[in-house]
């Protein structure tokens, strides 16, 4: 599949290309060999590269750029790397805190279809990056729940707060807010603007959708990242104290589509069946992770010391292309 000078095993993670020829150029062997690392992408939805030496940005880039059609530079949710304007820095979250699995930008009208995470320095304790299949969650799930997020998909809700979460003129790239209110009626997102300036938005996503290509069903969502149920105890106390019992006033928030609350013990029973499906990995400096990010959600675990996780995507997908997908006001 792969000619000489590398190895294919699923020892470590499913499936892991090592690299046995030292002269092997990273990024012109991917080129050379997209298709096959596809095929493996979309039969496992992730395939770990490991010995390329990829250890800095630039290099990178070019080994993401040989696997994808375009790179994605304008995402708002995470910091660029310094002098790049396509390679981004992992999320800024608190170290002693998990970073709940998620589909990247599953809630919006656009997404990445391909992501990749670079290792530039593992840290001594924790900091994996777990992943989940979609289509295995859609399988296990109860029916009559697989029923209610199909039919109804989720509402979420954001304020962006500033030194809560990121502010909205970093998340849109400008600080004119008839641009972010056009930009907003485009996608099909409900804005509005607090009296002390602060913007809310609200959007209606799928929470369950067919891959584009396999037509299998996969659970498609950030609920974890947006419902209040994932927020540390003492977190939505704080929250509680700040904006009262009205959760849709928090930073983030999700409900069912049609408005009714997705229950706490729902949440928690979701959360357990990711957890049992997770698969997790030691870190390397030099790794290359490469997911599907249509059939795979990922996270964070916590971790101790210094580490750096460099991250890229692109092949947008638009939603309104997906059947059934267009967005509800």
């Amino acid at each position: 599949m792969f000619g000489t000078g590398v190895r294919l095993d699923h020892e470590v993670f499913s499936p892991t290309i090592h690299r046995t020829d030292p002269g092997l150029d990273a990024a012109t062997w991917a080129a050379a060999h997209r298709s096959a690392i596809d095929a493996l992408r979309t039969e496992h939805g992730a395939v770990l590269l490991r010995g390329f030496e990829v250890c800095d940005p630039a290099s990178f880039q070019r080994l993401s750029a040989a696997l994808v059609d375009e790179l994605y530079g304008e995402y708002g949710d995470l910091p660029h790397e310094k002098d790049s304007d396509q390679v981004y820095k992992s999320t800024p979250y608190p170290e002693d805190q998990s970073i709940l699995f998620h589909h990247e930008s599953s809630h919006l009208p656009q997404w990445p279809t391909r992501q990749f995470f670079c290792c530039l320095q593992p840290s001594p304790r924790g900091g994996t990056t777990p992943i989940v299949d979609g289509r295995e969650v859609y399988r296990q799930l109860p029916e009559e729940l697989v029923a209610r997020f199909t039919e109804h998909g989720i509402r979420y809700t954001r304020n962006f707060i500033r030194g809560l979460d990121v502010g909205w003129p970093e998340m849109f790239g400008t600080d004119d807010r008839d641009e972010v209110e056009r930009r907003c009626a485009a996608q099909g997102v409900a804005c509005e603007w607090l009296p002390d300036g602060t913007l809310r938005t609200r959007q209606w996503a799928p929470a369950v959708l067919q891959h584009p290509t396999t037509g299998e069903w996969v659970f498609f969502n950030q609920l974890f990242l947006h419902h209040t149920a994932c927020l540390e105890p003492s977190m939505r106390e704080t929250m509680r104290a700040l904006f009262g019992d009205d959760e849709s006033t928090y930073p983030r928030s999700a409900a069912f589509g049609d408005g009714s609350p997705i229950d706490d013990g729902t949440v928690a029973e979701l959360l357990a069946l990711y957890e049992r499906l997770a698969l997790r990995f030691p870190w390397q400096r030099g790794d290359v992770l490469a997911i599907d990010n249509m059939l795979v959600s990922h996270g964070r675990d916590p971790f101790e010391g210094d580490r750096k996780i460099t991250v890229t995507m692109g092949d947008m997908m638009v939603r309104d292309a997906l059947p059934g997908g267009a967005p509800r006001a």
